[in-house]
Protein backbone atom coordinates (compact mmCIF):
# COMPACT_ATOMS: atom_id res chain seq x y z
CA UNK A 1 0.00 0.00 0.00
CA UNK A 2 1.61 3.65 -1.24
CA UNK A 3 1.75 6.28 1.08
CA UNK A 4 -0.86 7.50 -1.07
CA UNK A 5 -3.53 4.99 -0.71
CA UNK A 6 -2.77 5.23 3.02
CA UNK A 7 -3.88 9.02 2.94
CA UNK A 8 -7.03 7.99 1.21
CA UNK A 9 -7.73 5.25 3.95
CA UNK A 10 -7.21 7.02 6.55
CA UNK A 11 -9.81 9.99 5.27
CA UNK A 12 -12.27 7.33 4.67
CA UNK A 13 -12.17 5.69 8.37
CA UNK A 14 -12.21 9.04 10.12
CA UNK A 15 -15.12 10.69 8.07
CA UNK A 16 -17.24 6.43 7.77
CA UNK A 17 -16.07 5.55 11.48
CA UNK A 18 -19.75 6.46 12.84
CA UNK A 19 -21.60 4.40 9.99
CA UNK A 20 -19.09 1.04 10.96
CA UNK A 21 -20.02 1.46 14.77
CA UNK A 22 -23.48 2.07 14.59
CA UNK A 23 -24.07 -0.68 12.47
CA UNK A 24 -25.62 1.19 9.65
CA UNK A 25 -25.83 0.17 6.42
CA UNK A 26 -26.04 1.75 3.10
CA UNK A 27 -28.59 0.91 0.46
CA UNK A 28 -27.42 -0.21 -2.37
CA UNK A 29 -29.21 -1.63 -5.20
CA UNK A 30 -28.07 -4.97 -6.59
CA UNK A 31 -27.08 -4.96 -10.23
CA UNK A 32 -29.50 -5.77 -12.80
CA UNK A 33 -27.11 -8.45 -14.93
CA UNK A 34 -24.42 -10.43 -13.06
CA UNK A 35 -20.83 -9.33 -13.21
CA UNK A 36 -18.86 -10.66 -16.40
CA UNK A 37 -16.27 -13.16 -15.46
CA UNK A 38 -12.93 -11.49 -16.29
CA UNK A 39 -11.06 -13.66 -18.43
CA UNK A 40 -7.12 -13.84 -18.46
CA UNK A 41 -6.35 -13.71 -22.01
CA UNK A 42 -8.71 -10.44 -22.67
CA UNK A 43 -6.80 -9.38 -19.77
CA UNK A 44 -3.59 -10.01 -21.15
CA UNK A 45 -4.11 -8.31 -24.13
CA UNK A 46 -5.97 -4.98 -22.75
CA UNK A 47 -2.49 -4.79 -21.09
CA UNK A 48 -0.93 -5.32 -24.31
CA UNK A 49 -3.07 -2.68 -25.80
CA UNK A 50 -3.17 -0.12 -23.24
CA UNK A 51 1.05 -0.56 -22.75
CA UNK A 52 1.02 0.34 -26.82
CA UNK A 53 -1.39 3.15 -26.13
CA UNK A 54 0.86 4.88 -23.70
CA UNK A 55 3.89 4.10 -25.66
CA UNK A 56 2.05 6.15 -28.39
CA UNK A 57 1.27 9.04 -26.60
CA UNK A 58 4.91 9.25 -25.10
CA UNK A 59 5.90 9.10 -28.69
CA UNK A 60 4.27 11.96 -29.30
CA UNK A 61 1.28 10.60 -31.71
CA UNK A 62 -1.93 12.46 -32.04
CA UNK A 63 -3.51 11.61 -28.37
CA UNK A 64 -7.10 11.42 -29.85
CA UNK A 65 -6.05 8.97 -32.66
CA UNK A 66 -3.72 7.09 -30.76
CA UNK A 67 -6.97 6.20 -28.01
CA UNK A 68 -8.99 5.41 -30.70
CA UNK A 69 -6.62 2.89 -32.59
CA UNK A 70 -6.33 1.63 -29.69
CA UNK A 71 -9.62 0.78 -28.54
CA UNK A 72 -10.65 -0.67 -32.11
CA UNK A 73 -7.17 -2.93 -31.82
CA UNK A 74 -8.83 -4.05 -28.47
CA UNK A 75 -12.38 -5.12 -29.85
CA UNK A 76 -10.71 -6.80 -32.76
CA UNK A 77 -8.45 -9.11 -30.56
CA UNK A 78 -10.96 -9.32 -27.93
CA UNK A 79 -13.21 -10.82 -30.24
CA UNK A 80 -16.91 -9.34 -28.28
CA UNK A 81 -19.95 -8.55 -29.93
CA UNK A 82 -19.48 -5.01 -31.11
CA UNK A 83 -23.68 -4.89 -30.35
CA UNK A 84 -22.83 -5.54 -26.88
CA UNK A 85 -19.54 -3.72 -25.83
CA UNK A 86 -20.94 -0.47 -27.40
CA UNK A 87 -24.26 -0.84 -25.64
CA UNK A 88 -22.20 -0.22 -22.67
CA UNK A 89 -20.83 3.35 -23.76
CA UNK A 90 -21.96 6.16 -21.91
CA UNK A 91 -23.42 8.47 -24.88
CA UNK A 92 -24.69 11.24 -22.67
CA UNK A 93 -21.10 11.34 -20.95
CA UNK A 94 -19.35 11.74 -24.46
CA UNK A 95 -21.83 14.37 -25.32
CA UNK A 96 -21.45 16.14 -22.24
CA UNK A 97 -17.54 15.76 -22.90
CA UNK A 98 -18.05 17.21 -26.88
CA UNK A 99 -20.01 19.83 -25.98
CA UNK A 100 -17.87 21.26 -22.72
CA UNK A 101 -14.96 21.46 -25.53
CA UNK A 102 -17.20 22.87 -27.88
CA UNK A 103 -18.39 25.60 -25.73
CA UNK A 104 -14.94 26.77 -24.11
CA UNK A 105 -12.98 26.45 -27.72
CA UNK A 106 -15.63 28.84 -28.44
CA UNK A 107 -15.54 31.22 -25.68
CA UNK A 108 -11.80 31.39 -26.21
CA UNK A 109 -12.23 32.60 -29.54
CA UNK A 110 -13.94 35.32 -28.47
CA UNK A 111 -11.37 36.86 -26.70
CA UNK A 112 -13.47 36.48 -23.36
CA UNK A 113 -10.89 34.79 -21.02
CA UNK A 114 -8.38 37.44 -21.70
CA UNK A 115 -11.21 40.35 -20.67
CA UNK A 116 -11.76 38.43 -17.86
CA UNK A 117 -8.23 38.57 -17.01
CA UNK A 118 -7.66 41.75 -16.93
CA UNK A 119 -10.89 42.29 -14.43
CA UNK A 120 -9.42 39.99 -11.86
CA UNK A 121 -5.59 40.58 -12.44
CA UNK A 122 -5.71 43.33 -9.61
CA UNK A 123 -6.97 40.28 -7.30
CA UNK A 124 -3.73 38.03 -7.59
CA UNK A 125 -1.57 40.65 -6.65
CA UNK A 126 2.24 41.29 -7.63
CA UNK A 127 4.51 39.50 -5.40
CA UNK A 128 5.26 35.30 -5.82
CA UNK A 129 3.97 34.74 -2.77
CA UNK A 130 0.54 36.31 -3.20
CA UNK A 131 -0.35 35.59 -6.57
CA UNK A 132 0.48 31.94 -5.69
CA UNK A 133 -2.00 31.56 -2.70
CA UNK A 134 -4.82 34.26 -4.71
CA UNK A 135 -4.34 32.02 -7.61
CA UNK A 136 -4.48 28.96 -5.39
CA UNK A 137 -7.90 30.23 -4.06
CA UNK A 138 -9.48 31.31 -7.13
CA UNK A 139 -8.63 28.16 -8.98
CA UNK A 140 -10.25 26.12 -6.70
CA UNK A 141 -13.48 28.35 -6.25
CA UNK A 142 -13.29 28.45 -10.72
CA UNK A 143 -13.01 25.22 -10.58
CA UNK A 144 -16.40 24.59 -8.33
CA UNK A 145 -18.47 26.89 -10.43
CA UNK A 146 -17.54 26.28 -13.71
CA UNK A 147 -15.32 22.62 -13.25
CA UNK A 148 -12.03 21.72 -13.38
CA UNK A 149 -12.12 20.83 -16.72
CA UNK A 150 -12.92 24.16 -18.65
CA UNK A 151 -11.73 26.22 -16.13
CA UNK A 152 -8.29 25.12 -16.97
CA UNK A 153 -8.78 25.54 -20.55
CA UNK A 154 -9.54 29.34 -20.16
CA UNK A 155 -6.83 30.16 -17.36
CA UNK A 156 -4.52 28.39 -18.69
CA UNK A 157 -3.81 31.50 -21.03
CA UNK A 158 -3.45 33.75 -17.86
CA UNK A 159 -0.28 31.78 -16.80
CA UNK A 160 2.18 34.15 -18.93
CA UNK A 161 0.82 37.20 -17.39
CA UNK A 162 2.38 36.28 -13.81
CA UNK A 163 5.80 36.98 -12.58
CA UNK A 164 6.50 33.23 -12.08
CA UNK A 165 4.63 31.55 -15.07
CA UNK A 166 6.31 27.58 -14.02
CA UNK A 167 5.05 27.92 -10.37
CA UNK A 168 1.45 29.20 -11.46
CA UNK A 169 1.13 26.08 -13.33
CA UNK A 170 2.03 23.85 -10.34
CA UNK A 171 -0.30 25.60 -8.25
CA UNK A 172 -3.39 25.58 -11.17
CA UNK A 173 -2.41 22.02 -11.01
CA UNK A 174 -2.47 21.49 -7.35
CA UNK A 175 -5.31 23.37 -6.38
CA UNK A 176 -7.96 22.62 -9.49
CA UNK A 177 -6.96 19.02 -8.56
CA UNK A 178 -7.84 19.24 -5.47
CA UNK A 179 -10.57 21.26 -5.86
CA UNK A 180 -12.33 18.37 -7.35
CA UNK A 181 -12.86 17.00 -3.57
CA UNK A 182 -15.07 20.66 -2.83
CA UNK A 183 -17.90 19.69 -4.32
CA UNK A 184 -19.77 17.07 -6.73
CA UNK A 185 -19.45 20.04 -9.25
CA UNK A 186 -15.45 20.46 -8.67
CA UNK A 187 -14.74 17.67 -11.07
CA UNK A 188 -15.62 16.23 -14.52
CA UNK A 189 -14.96 12.54 -12.70
CA UNK A 190 -17.34 13.16 -9.60
CA UNK A 191 -20.08 13.63 -12.27
CA UNK A 192 -19.34 10.94 -13.93
CA UNK A 193 -19.24 8.68 -10.88
CA UNK A 194 -22.46 10.17 -9.29
CA UNK A 195 -24.51 9.58 -12.59
CA UNK A 196 -22.96 6.03 -13.02
CA UNK A 197 -23.92 5.30 -8.97
CA UNK A 198 -27.28 6.83 -9.69
CA UNK A 199 -29.18 2.94 -10.75
CA UNK A 200 -27.75 2.09 -7.27
CA UNK A 201 -26.72 4.65 -4.55
CA UNK A 202 -28.22 8.14 -4.15
CA UNK A 203 -25.40 10.62 -3.63
CA UNK A 204 -26.80 14.05 -2.51
CA UNK A 205 -24.59 17.64 -2.50
CA UNK A 206 -24.22 17.88 0.89
CA UNK A 207 -23.65 14.23 1.14
CA UNK A 208 -20.73 14.42 -0.58
CA UNK A 209 -19.41 18.28 0.46
CA UNK A 210 -19.55 17.88 4.45
CA UNK A 211 -16.40 15.55 4.01
CA UNK A 212 -14.97 17.58 0.34
CA UNK A 213 -14.89 20.79 2.06
CA UNK A 214 -12.98 20.17 5.24
CA UNK A 215 -10.69 17.48 3.12
CA UNK A 216 -10.20 19.94 0.38
CA UNK A 217 -9.11 23.36 2.73
CA UNK A 218 -6.49 20.47 4.62
CA UNK A 219 -4.85 19.13 1.95
CA UNK A 220 -5.06 22.43 -0.52
CA UNK A 221 -3.38 24.08 2.36
CA UNK A 222 -0.60 22.17 3.07
CA UNK A 223 -0.20 21.27 -0.25
CA UNK A 224 0.13 25.18 -1.34
CA UNK A 225 3.04 25.28 1.83
CA UNK A 226 5.26 22.48 0.18
CA UNK A 227 4.66 23.52 -3.00
CA UNK A 228 6.08 27.27 -2.00
CA UNK A 229 8.96 25.73 0.39
CA UNK A 230 10.11 23.68 -2.28
CA UNK A 231 9.15 25.72 -5.81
Amino acid sequence: MTANHKEILAVLIFCFTYLLISGRRLKILPLNRPAAALLGTVLMVASAVLALVFTGFIAGSNLAWTALAGGAVLMVLARRDTHEVLRLVDWHLLVFFAALFIIVEGLGGTGMPDQIYKRVSVIFGASRASQAWNFAWFSALGSNVFSNVPFVLVAGKWISNFAQPELMWKVMALATTLAGNLTILGSVANIIVVESARKHLEVGFWDYARYGIPVTLLTTGAGMVMLMLLG
